[in-house]
């Protein structure tokens, strides 16, 4: 290896290292969720870190002898290999559970790839006694063996495992405008395959450390744009839509929602039973949906869902779902029932202000008739 060529390497790794120090800063300060997710991002964060120093470590003494480099290229690579593999087996987890928030699903949904991760961690031990997916002689020179590729076939199984586990979400709760796992499949793609293809080309840590921050990113959007408690878009979002689409000339039609008698419930079940009220609401508005409708928290039990270049009866198949939704809801188990008041606007080419006001005037009026009754 030249000296020119591990110069770049150091570069590459240590642009990486920088990169994942500065994440790791920002994602302690400003982070404010203690989740799970959150956790495993910052193991990811270590993880790439150690790959991008022992990555260079590893170009560093290979092919140069003293006592134990062999043994600590060995260390080196057995790191390598094997965080290879669990790093996309922990972005499955993470992005798992920043879809459905629920740890249980870890349990059963991924056994194959589990029982995989094993399999290939066990056969790299076995790696340090009989080489089967790397070499290393006595001169302490690496070299590649055909069981190495299998490590490269597992880790496009994970890839292709975190991206069905965004369709599959998608296809039951529509799409996450803020979770594009693409933002951090791509750049470590890229990487890997160059790297794979070019031995000696130092891109694959590297490209890891971009893809982590691409994840950053999604997650502070998701901080920014998603309630989180009823895990829904929020009011700040809903201000920025409405200024694209009136900017770009969009009509859209809206419908403003308040549970009806929601104070009631607080009252009587308590304020932990009152969110699981809102979360049940949210989960009914977000079920309804069949054309790309976007739901919003509006303000405590208030909510909007918007639906472009539609007139306003062309909202009477998503308020037909609604009610159909809510009906299933009070003839199932629960300890009250819920009914909700909505206003329904059209907005073509008018005021802003106007239309809200039309939504939530025609929402009071039906929530008056709801009281008479």
């Amino acid at each position: 290896m030249g000296i020119l060529d591990l110069r770049s390497i150091y570069v590459a790794n240590g642009v990486g290292i920088v990169l994942l120090i500065i994440l790791l800063y920002v994602s302690h300060t400003k982070i404010l969720r203690d989740r799970i997710e959150d956790r495993i991002y910052s193991l990811m964060c270590f993880g790439v870190m150690l790959g991008c120093f022992f990555e260079a470590f590893s170009y560093t003494i290979d092919g140069k002898l003293f006592p134990g480099s062999i043994i600590l290229n060995y260390i080196a690579n057995t790191y390598l290999y094997s965080f290879n593999l669990l790093l996309p087996l922990a972005v499955i987890f993470y992005v798992d559970l920043g879809l459905y928030h629920n740890i249980n699903r870890l349990k059963d949904k991924y056994k194959v790839q589990k029982i995989i991760g094993l399999i290939m961690i066990l056969l790299n031990i076995i790696n340090l006694f009989y080489p089967i997916i790397y070499d290393i002689n006595a001169n302490n020179e690496y070299s590649r063996r055909p069981l190495s590729y299998l490590f490269y076939v597992v880790i496009v199984f994970y890839f292709i495992t975190t991206y069905m586990t965004e369709r599959e979400y998608e296809k039951e709760n529509g799409t996450r405008s803020f979770f594009n796992i693409n933002a951090f499949l791509f750049p470590i793609i890229l990487g890997t395959g160059l790297q794979f293809m070019f031995y000696g080309l130092s891109l694959a840590w590297l490209s890891s450390a971009i893809g982590l921050l691409g994840l950053y990113m999604m997650q502070q959007n998701e901080l920014a744009y998603i309630d989180p408690l009823v895990d829904t878009y929020n009011r700040q979002y809903f201000n920025q839509v409405l200024s694209a689409w009136t900017n770009h000339k969009n009509s859209f039609s809206g419908a403003m929602f308040d549970i009806d008698c929601f104070k009631d419930i607080n009252d009587t079940f308590g304020h932990s039973e009152g969110d699981c009220a809102l979360k049940q609401v949210t989960d009914i508005l977000k079920a309804a949906r069949k054309d790309n409708e976007l739901v919003f928290r509006f303000a405590g039990d208030e909510f909007i869902v918007l639906k472009r270049n539609e007139t306003a009866e062309g909202m009477k198949y998503y308020l037909d779902e609604v009610e159909r939704k809510l009906a299933e809801f009070n003839n199932s188990d629960h300890p009250y029932k819920l009914s909700l008041s909505y206003g329904v606007s059209y907005f073509e080419d008018e005021d802003i202000d106007l239309f809200l006001k039309d939504m939530d005037n025609k929402m009071y009026a039906m929530k008056s008739e709801h009281h008479k009754d």
